[in-house]
């Protein structure tokens, strides 16, 4: 089948993208308003961009509503934000984050997730986190009309790393036990892995 992308309606296009496009590694995003209320929600649209200077890549779609979705107001609004990796065993609870709470809601007091303050900016972050990075935003790329994603582009200040997972600068793979996205209810570990060595 070939499928011209002109053609194709927007759910569509979402399917066709969720289930070729995988796994999609998840950001679990920590922000802050400019009142101090705290938010937390996991995208799968997420990347590596580059990695000198180190810049991490994040897609946030609008609400339905047309409206943009309060992760995007806070970093825009802010500058800061965290990106916690999620575990296999966080799955569970960053699955309910991804619910539509109102903008007043602090999700990790709601899910009863258990925060932790960055560092070196004013943001929140999952404690219990294996990885997380700590962010600075740098650029916005805006795509479409009502339903638009926004693509941000941040750098990465600082990496936190629990000290059981590395080995510096090598984190172990199957001990960070990352999940991923895959098309829809479906998600995916990091555990079963293989090896090809260029020679």
């Amino acid at each position: 089948m070939l499928i011209d992308a002109k053609n194709a309606s927007h759910d569509e296009m979402y399917k066709l993208l969720i289930g070729s496009v995988l796994p999609r590694p998840i950001a679990w995003v920590g922000s802050r308003d400019a009142n101090g209320v705290d938010n937390l929600a996991p995208f799968s649209f997420f990347n590596v961009a580059s990695t000198n200077p180190p810049v991490v890549s994040i897609s946030i779609s609008n609400k339905p509503s047309g409206e943009p979705k309060d992760s995007l107001k806070n970093i825009l609004e802010t500058k800061y934000f965290s990106v916690s990796i999620v575990s296999h065993d966080m799955r569970e609870i960053m699955h309910k984050c991804g619910t539509a709470f109102e903008a007043e809601v602090d999700e990790f007091t709601e899910l009863d997730i258990k925060k932790a303050e960055c560092r070196h900016i004013d943001a929140p972050k999952v404690a219990a986190a294996k990885v997380s990075f700590e962010c600075k935003f740098r650029h916005l790329h805006e795509f479409g009309a009502q339903s638009a994603s926004h693509l941000i582009l941040a750098d990465i200040l600082y990496i936190e790393v629990d000290d059981e997972i590395i080995d510096y600068p090598k984190i172990d793979m199957q001990k960070l036990d990352a999940v991923g996205r895959g098309s829809g209810p479906n998600y995916v570990t990091t555990r079963d892995s293989f090896s090809l060595i260029r020679k």
